[in-house]
């Protein structure tokens, strides 16, 4: 009865689905590219083929490198070399991919695109990141900065994908409770005002 009631009409739904699944569609693939190339130009600018390091180039002095990293931990290299470890984390990422595809492609008129592509965002990022993980044991991070000096963790796109999809996320759940705040103040306010009129 519930899902009835909020399912989407089908333009809608499928305008929804095709744009979830062209911005999911488009985080693994410039992901994967960009990692193919940063490490074919490091092996043709002198790395070793089976290399885990090397600094390929400086696009801003002292704040913005391209620098190739095999990242054998998950995120900043958190939990590196503990084979058990990383495999938990494989199949909790393989999990997390697959509830997040039911929730992107689940119809519900009461998703918005905003947070369709947070979601898409989010998929895209795991999803790249896990294919390094399954095909390589690593994952192959390269952009390498230095905010005020610090030492960054060198990163890659899927990780870009994951941030950038987490914090519009948190923006649509905030979002959401202040709405919901706000109705309930103003049902409240009409129902004090009906009931200082009895």
């Amino acid at each position: 009865m519930t899902f009835q009631a909020n399912k989407p009409d089908l333009k809608r739904y499928a305008v929804q689905s095709a744009v979830a699944f062209a911005v999911l569609t488009f985080v693994i693939i410039l992901d994967l590219v960009t990692k193919f190339v940063v490490v074919n130009a490091s092996i043709e600018a002198g790395m070793p083929e089976n290399g885990s390091y090397w600094h390929l180039a400086t696009v801003i002095e002292g704040f913005f490198l391209i620098t190739y990293v095999q990242n054998t931990g998950a995120a900043w290299s958190l939990g590196g070399g503990n084979d058990v470890f990383m495999v938990v984390v494989i199949i909790v990422t393989f999990i997390a991919i697959a509830a997040f595809l039911f929730l992107l492609f689940f119809p519900d008129k009461r998703k918005n695109m905003f947070f369709l592509v947070s979601l898409a965002l989010i998929t895209g990022g795991a999803a790249g990141n896990l294919i390094d993980r399954v095909s390589l044991g690593y994952v192959r991070d390269f952009l390498d900065f230095y905010p005020f000096g610090y030492n960054f963790p060198v990163f890659n796109v899927a990780d870009m994908g994951l941030v950038v999809g987490v914090i519009m996320m948190i923006v649509c759940i905030l979002v959401y409770f202040f709405r919901s705040e706000k109705r309930d103040e103003k049902n409240g306010g009409a129902a004090d005002d009906g009931g200082d009129g009895v």
